[in-house]
């Protein structure tokens, strides 16, 4: 049984989120407005984005915050790389968004008791084999019940080299329906789509994370090497022939 009345609960809830906004973490990472961030996908949704100016918030059960658009600050570019071929950089105005840390204890203690009060949604999660499709309603539902803009959080999946699960930051960025619940979808809420990179590096599931296929053939000290659409060719053939290995990072404008 739930340990205190939902209504206690949700008012430590809301009260944390308040909060969410004053640490030092999160001041940290919004320091800048709007927040530069980064989101990798498979070349072949390029066209669409570009031509849309709008990224896709996923829909499917298994994403660790429930629908979002999962992004990163840009000020880690490579910490969500294994993710696409290409990243998508874009704005993200943080000034009046309600903000959950998904990374402090308290904040993951009143979820976890949120979710008990749940009842239909937390006995499947607990007790059959729907355990992925009601994690995604109860999470999606407790973003909707707090209307939370923006779920920041540590990385769950390792890939050594990439990403470091005690610095990094992911983020779940909310898609809002007419209805002003979690949607999905194309969205608006990331801005001004400009330009996207090519990844230097190949990577392949292992275990619980991933591992880079070219990171362990290149020098440690590999720098990189910007080029375009219309030059990439004569771009690549530079970095080849330089002494020290080269990897072309290709931004199209």
């Amino acid at each position: 049984m739930p340990e205190q009345p939902i209504a206690d609960v949700e008012r430590e809830i809301d009260d944390y989120i308040t909060a969410c906004r004053q640490t030092r973490e999160a001041q940290t990472l919004l320091a800048e407005e709007p927040l530069c961030v980064i989101k990798y996908v498979p070349a072949s949704y390029l066209t669409t984005i570009l031509a849309t100016g709008q990224l896709y918030a996923s829909e499917r059960a298994g994403f660790t915050w429930g629908d979002a658009i999962y992004a990163a600050p840009l000020k880690t570019p490579r910490t969500t790389m294994m993710y696409g071929h290409v990243g998508i950089v874009g704005t993200y105005p943080t000034a009046y968004c309600r903000i959950f840390d998904a990374d402090n204890s308290t904040g993951i203690r009143l979820y976890q008791e949120w979710i008990t009060h749940q009842t239909t949604a937390y006995r499947e999660l607990t007790t059959t084999i729907h355990a992925p499709s009601a994690n995604r309603d109860l999470r999606n539902a407790f973003r909707t019940r707090f209307q939370i803009d923006l779920i920041i959080f540590r990385p769950d999946e390792p890939c050594p080299d990439y990403v470091d699960p005690a610095t990094d930051w992911w983020l779940a960025v909310t898609h809002w329906d007419a209805y002003r619940a979690v949607g999905h979808g194309y969205s608006r809420a990331i801005e001004n789509l400009k330009w996207c990179v090519v990844t230097p590096d190949a990577f392949a599931a292992l275990g619980k994370g991933y591992q880079a296929f070219l990171h362990a053939t290149l020098s440690a000290t590999r720098t990189y090497q910007r080029g375009t659409y219309t030059t990439l060719s004569n771009d690549i053939a530079i970095a080849y022939a330089k002494a020290a290995p080269h990897v072309v990072i290709c931004d199209f404008k």
